[in-house]
Formats: structure tokens, C-alpha cells, sequence
């Protein structure tokens, strides 16, 4: 496959989560030559800029046997992954004499594979029923559960308010009935969808070979080859609860799969615009959290 040359600007104004551990990866693996370039034209005024560097610098000897693989004198390194879904999962491409020889998927001390879609796995009714009793249910309870554990919701800490990431029974209750209507919707799905769940999770079918690079809070790393979900049938999967917010995929009653269910952004949203689906509770603006958007796929 022919290597897709990154656009500069887009990587110049890039401020993704976790980009900077893909940017420092990339530089890692650079030559001398393009590693200049890429500092002059595309860190010179990025926010993160000390950061990927140091970054760069932490896991260039940790990722050795990658720049011994690239085996072509004047390789070039592409981040154009990083703005294309078709390119699979990569986020950086090595590329020799103008062909990938092969991508590399960075993660920051996770397993997150695929962040799918709760459309996936529920029906549009599900979603509405479970959004409804979002709404009656679970967000006055929420609300009530709020006052009585922290009072009056107030602003703290610039952008912060008294309520901010504090835990409720009402979010695992809420979580616990999207969690049933998961299991009953894959119970009842046929073999070609539960395949296609399973294809889009594994990345069974991406385009470029591609490594894993999961790089940890101390800046170490490991190395791997994607997980293969060739060792098992489709019918032989069995979902059921794990702790308070995943979903375990088993076989024969190991888990191959930890899928997330959670809210993007908290119970509450903060919103930063009064518009018609704001609401205040005290002194902040909110509108409606919402846990059918990403979800984690960890394998």
C-alpha cells in the first residue's frame, strides 16, 4: 500500500488526547534528518511540544528492535493515520521506497482497542426506553443523591464545581440497566452480527500489519502483535457482568474482552452555552450526560 504523506498543518493544530504519545513515538522512530524537520515545522509552537520530545528521547531504546525491522536506509515515518479510519488502527506508518512496510498503534497504559458505538450492541428502542428513564428516573434520584452528599452545587477551582467526579449509586444503578439490555441484545443477535462486533473489536481485518506500543505513566513500554480472534467460535462467547461498569466477552469462563460502559463525560455535563436542552441546578449550568456514545473495547 502506497504511504500517505501527513498533512503538517493538521499535525501543527492537532491537540487530540494522547497525541503526544503518538507524536513522541513517531519521533522515536524518525531519522536524524526527518526528526529535525519535524521539530522546526510541526513542534516549534505545539503546547506539548517539551513533552513529545522528552517523550521521543524515553522510548527511542526501548523500540529498537522496530527501527532494526524498518531494514531500508531513508525510511520515512507518516502520522497521516492519525486523521484516516481507513489506514485501520495505526497511528504511526514506517514507510520504505514509498509502501507502508508496517503501522503501530500507540496507547497510553490501556488496552482500548475500539471505542464502538453503544449502537452496536443496542437497538434504537433500547436507547430510547433506557434514555427516558434517564431522564424520569435516575437524574432527579441523581440530583437528590447530590444535595444530600455534597449540598449546594457550586463553582470550585476554576472550571470545577462541588459535584465534579464525585461518586453516586445512581450512575452503577444506571450503568447496571444498560448492562442487562447489553447482554439480552447479544443473546438475541444473529451469528453475522455478533461477527461483526467481534471483527470490528479485534481489528481482524486491518489494512496494514501493525504492532502495539502501550506506553506507561513512567515512560517505559511494551511491545506487541494484536491479539488474534482466531481461537474461538462466535457461538462459543458468553457475556455477563464484571465489577461496576464492563461487560465481560468469555470463553469456556475466560475473559477475552472488558467492554466499558460508561458516560462520556459524567452523569451531568457541564455546559459551557445556555441553549434549550440546558438546565441549571444552583449556581451551574448543566445539560443531559450521555452514556450511548464511546464506549471502551479492551482486550
Amino acid at each position: 500500500m502506497k504511504c500517505p504523506r501527513h498533512n503538517v498543518e493538521e499535525l501543527v493544530n492537532n491537540r487530540n488526547t494522547g497525541i503526544e504519545f503518538e507524536y513522541g513515538v513517531a519521533l522515536a522512530l524518525m531519522t536524524e534528518v526527518q526528526a529535525l524537520k519535524f521539530e522546526d515545522k510541526i513542534l516549534k509552537n505545539h503546547p506539548y511540544k517539551d513533552r513529545i520530545i522528552n517523550i521521543g528521547k524515553s522510548t527511542k531504546a526501548s523500540l529498537t528492535n522496530l527501527i532494526d525491522e524498518i531494514s531500508c536506509e531513508d525510511h520515512y515515518v507518516s502520522l497521516a493515520a492519525t486523521q484516516k479510519d481507513t489506514l485501520g488502527c495505526s497511528d504511526v506508518l514506517i514507510c520504505c521506497n514509498e509502501e507502508i512496510k508496517f503501522g503501530i498503534s500507540v496507547k497510553f497504559n490501556n488496552t482500548n482497542n475500539w471505542n464502538p458505538s453503544s449502537r452496536n450492541f443496542l437497538s434504537n428502542k433500547s436507547i430510547d426506553d433506557l434514555s427516558t428513564q434517564y431522564k424520569k428516573i435516575y437524574l432527579p434520584k441523581y440530583i437528590a443523591d447530590m444535595r444530600r452528599q455534597f449540598g449546594k452545587c457550586k463553582t470550585i477551582e476554576g472550571t470545577r464545581n462541588t459535584w465534579s467526579r464525585k461518586r453516586s449509586d445512581v450512575t452503577d444503578e444506571f450503568i447496571d440497566l444498560i448492562r442487562d439490555e447489553v447482554i439480552d441484545s447479544w443473546n438475541n443477535k444473529t451469528i453475522e452480527e455478533k461477527e461483526k462486533i467481534v471483527r470490528d473489536g479485534f481489528q481482524v481485518y486491518s489494512p496494514v500489519d501493525y504492532y502495539i506500543v502501550n506506553v506507561r505513566p513512567d515512560l517505559s513500554l511494551t511491545l506487541s502483535k494484536p491479539y488474534k480472534a482466531d481461537h474461538f467460535s462466535i457461538d462459543s462467547i458468553t457475556l455477563n457482568k464484571h465489577k461496576k461498569s464492563f461487560v465481560s466477552f468469555e470463553v469456556d469462563g475466560k475473559i477475552i474482552v472488558k467492554l466499558q460502559v460508561k458516560f462520556n463525560n459524567g452523569f451531568l455535563e457541564k455546559a459551557r452555552n445556555e441553549t434549550l436542552s440546558t438546565f441549571k441546578i444552583d449556581e451551574i449550568l448543566f445539560k443531559e450526560g450521555d452514556p450511548f456514545g464511546s464506549w471502551n473495547f479492551n482486550i
